[in-house]
Order: C-alpha cells, then sequence, then structure tokens
C-alpha cells in the first residue's frame, strides 16, 4: 500500500539508498575537483570509509529501536504463558 503522504517514498529507500546517494555526490565532486589520481583514490577512500561508518551508524540506530520497541511492547503486552 502507497503512504498517501509520502506517495514518492518506496520501500527500498532506505537509510543506506540515501547514504549511497549523497556519498556519490561526494565521490563525482571530488574526481571533478581533484585531478591527482593519488590524491583521488585518498579522497574516495576516506568517502568510502565514511559511508561505512554512516551505515554502521544507521544499522545500530534501527537495531536499538526495535529492541526499544520490542521491550516496550513485551511489557505493556506481556505474553500469557
Amino acid at each position: 500500500m502507497i503512504n498517501p503522504l509520502l506517495p514518492w517514498f518506496k520501500p527500498t529507500m532506505n537509510a543506506a539508498f540515501f547514504i549511497d546517494a549523497f556519498q556519490g555526490v561526494k565521490r563525482d565532486l571530488t574526481d571533478k575537483i581533484i585531478t591527482d589520481p593519488t590524491l583521488n583514490r585518498a579522497a574516495h577512500n576516506y568517502i568510502n570509509s565514511q559511508t561505512e561508518f554512516a551505515k554502521m551508524l544507521t544499522n545500530n540506530a534501527v537495531d536499538l529501536a526495535h529492541y526499544s520497541m520490542d521491550c516496550i511492547t513485551n511489557r505493556y503486552f506481556p505474553k500469557k504463558a
């Protein structure tokens, strides 16, 4: 079902999608600004490290949110034995 408030949003548009899109723009800009191949490679390595770190942070935040919601749900709606 498509959310009427966010018709442009698709399930594949998760945090990793937006991180990759933003980091891709940064890579394109460094390709245009830095012409030296060695410096360009170093800049790309730095951007790749930033990408991995950002994805790690978002995965941790999502896992923490899932855990918190599970704890709250179990607290307010305990399973009957």
